[in-house]
C-alpha cells in the first residue's frame, strides 16, 4: 500500500523525487486515488495523506532531476501506474 506524505524538507523525507511531463522520462508512473483501499499493492497508486501517523512513505519534491531518488509522471488510470523500468526502489514503496 503506498500511502504518502508529502513533506517540505529534502532531509525528512525517505524518498526525494522529480516529477516529469514525459511517461518516457519517468522511472514510476503514478495515479492518484482518494482511497486507501485502492493504493493497496500497487506502488504506483498513491494515496496522499497529511498525517505523519497515517503515513508510511514520505516524499519531497524537488524542482529538478539533480538528486532525485527517481522521476515520476502522473497517469490518469491504476492500469498504467507501476513500474516502467528496473529500479533499486522497487518494492521499497510498499
Amino acid at each position: 500500500m503506498t500511502i504518502v506524505r508529502q513533506v517540505e524538507s529534502r532531509a525528512g523525507a525517505q524518498f526525494n523525487i522529480h516529477e516529469v511531463g514525459s511517461r518516457g522520462e519517468a522511472d514510476l508512473l503514478v495515479c492518484k486515488v482518494d482511497s486507501r483501499r485502492d493504493a493497496v499493492r500497487n506502488e504506483g497508486c498513491w494515496c496522499f495523506v497529511d498525517s505523519m501517523m497515517d503515513s508510511p512513505v514520505t516524499v519531497h519534491f524537488l524542482d529538478n532531476r539533480a538528486g532525485s531518488d527517481f522521476l515520476i509522471c502522473y497517469v490518469d488510470t491504476r492500469g498504467e501506474a507501476g513500474w516502467r523500468t528496473e529500479h533499486p526502489y522497487a518494492g521499497k514503496l510498499l
